[in-house]
């Protein structure tokens, strides 16, 4: 099968009419990223926890007219 090399076509019977097309390459990519899902997280909740705080401080500070 691999090494058996077809030339004519069963199909519609012409002779020495198939050639071999080359094969499309697979290649396979790996993510090499050096931070794990959970500490891309982790640093995104922190990040946010201090812009959390940070407008809560905002917030207290802040004088409304009482209308």
């Amino acid at each position: 099968m691999i090494e058996e090399s077809l030339k004519d076509c069963s199909h519609c019977e012409s002779k020495d009419s198939l050639i071999r097309l080359l094969n499309k390459p697979y290649i396979n990519k790996v993510n090499k990223s050096s931070e794990t899902t959970g500490n891309i997280t982790k640093q995104f909740i922190e990040e946010n926890r201090k812009i959390l705080e940070q407008q809560k401080k905002e917030i207290k500070e802040k004088t409304y007219d009482k209308s």
